[in-house]
C-alpha cells in the first residue's frame, strides 16, 4: 500500500509539516498548528518518506473507571473511514497502549492513512512490517483494556498541551500533516490559504537553496530573497 507511504490525497497539497508550520505563523496561528512530543515510530523511528495528508478523524480516550463518559455505538477502529488520519487524545498520566498491530491490520483495511496518538502504542514489529504510518509519543507493552477506553468519536479533541507550547484542538474534518519532522494540524477552514502560504514560502527556499549550494552567504542570500 504505496500510498500510505506518500503525501497523497484527492486534494493537491505536496508539502511537508515544517512548511505548515511556516506558513501557519505567517498566518497567525498560535503554535503553528504543532504537536510538539509526537514522532514518527512506523514505518521507521524518525526517518525516511513517510508523509501523510488527511482529514482528521478524532477519538476522545477517557480511564476505563469513568463510568460517566459516554461510549461508541461500534469499536472507533471499526468506524475509522477510509481517506483519514486517525488522531487519538489518550488521557495524561497513563501508561498504557491505546493502539496495537491488531487494530492496525483493521484500520490499513479500512483505507485509514495513518495514527496519531498522544500517548502510547505498542506492537512495533507488527506496526512496521504493516508499513502503516504510527505517530506516538512513546511505547508501552501494556494493552488499552483495564485502564483506557474509548468515548467521544469525532468530536474536538485537545492533545495534551507541553508545558512550553499552546495546547492544539483537533476538529474532525481538520487537515493533518504528519512526517519524519514532526505533526501539524491545519484547519478546515484554512487548508486552501495554508496551501497557497506555502507555494510561495517553498518557491522562496528553492531559490534560497540554489544560492546557498553556489557558495553565496546566508546573509546576502536572505536579504536577496527574504
Amino acid at each position: 500500500m504505496n500510498i500510505l507511504r506518500k503525501m497523497t490525497s484527492v486534494i493537491n497539497f505536496p508539502y511537508s509539516s515544517c512548511d505548515v508550520a511556516d506558513a501557519l505563523l505567517k498566518l497567525g496561528v498560535a503554535g503553528a498548528g504543532y504537536i510538539p512530543d509526537i514522532h514518527l515510530w512506523s514505518p521507521e523511528y524518525k526517518a525516511g518518506d513517510t508523509r501523510v495528508f488527511g482529514p482528521a478523524y478524532t477519538v476522545q480516550m477517557v480511564l476505563a473507571s469513568d463510568k460517566s463518559a459516554p461510549k461508541p455505538a461500534q469499536h472507533f477502529v471499526d468506524a475509522a473511514p477510509a481517506g483519514h488520519v486517525v488522531c487519538i487524545s489518550q488521557p495524561a498520566k497513563t501508561t498504557n497502549a491505546v493502539w496495537g498491530g491488531l487494530m492496525t491490520a483493521r484500520a490499513q483495511a479500512n483505507g485509514a492513512l495513518g495514527v496519531i496518538v498522544d500517548g502510547r502504542i505498542r506492537d512495533l514489529n507488527e506496526q512496521r512490517e504493516a508499513k502503516f504510518p504510527v505517530f506516538a509519543k512513546a511505547t508501552s507493552i501494556m494493552g488499552a483494556g483495564p485502564f483506557t477506553r474509548a468515548s467521544a468519536l469525532n468530536e474536538p479533541i485537545t492533545m495534551q498541551p507541553n508545558a512550553d507550547h499552546p495546547a492544539v484542538t483537533i476538529h474532525a474534518g481538520d487537515y493533518i500533516v504528519a512526517d519524519a519532522d514532526g505533526i501539524a494540524v491545519i484547519p478546515r477552514d484554512m487548508l486552501d490559504v495554508v496551501r497557497e502560504t506555502c507555494a510561495k514560502s517553498v518557491a522562496v527556499d528553492e531559490k534560497c537553496m540554489a544560492a546557498l549550494k553556489e557558495g553565496h552567504g546566508i546573509a546576502e542570500t536572505f536579504a536577496k530573497y527574504r
